[in-house]
């Protein structure tokens, strides 16, 4: 898993491991971060590239949860309170039952109700 992060230690080509990418807005293909798109290619594995729309680094951290218990002005994105924990929580943990549990979880098919902000942009 990599959220929102670039990846610096090479990927070998043809990695097969399941992988899902996790980021914010500076990561859609294309992007500002070209990481990505460079990994992207080497996975031959079950993978999925997903875009918080609304988030910041700092959306994948407590930040957004330390603002809110604070009272302080959010700083960082439009997301903000207990939404990007929620988010995060919901992928990652779909993603990590179904690859190390078996359990096929439907969140990582495509696009929700629940979850509008998550925008998949390429699945493998």
């Amino acid at each position: 898993i990599d959220m929102d992060g670039t990846t610096y230690a090479r990927i070998p080509r043809g990695f097969s491991r399941p992988f899902l990418f996790l980021g914010s807005v500076q990561h859609v293909p294309g992007g500002v971060d070209a990481s990505w798109d460079r990994d992207w290619k080497l996975l031959s594995g079950w993978k999925r590239w997903l875009v918080l729309t609304g988030a910041e680094h700092e959306s994948f951290t407590d930040v957004p949860l330390l603002e809110r218990a604070l009272g302080a002005k959010p700083v960082y994105g439009v997301l903000t309170g207990t939404r990007p924990s929620e988010l995060t929580r919901a992928y990652v943990s779909a993603f990590l039952d179904q690859q190390l549990k078996g359990g096929k979880q439907t969140l990582l098919d495509g696009p929700s109700t629940r979850y509008p902000e998550a925008k998949f942009y390429l699945m493998g």
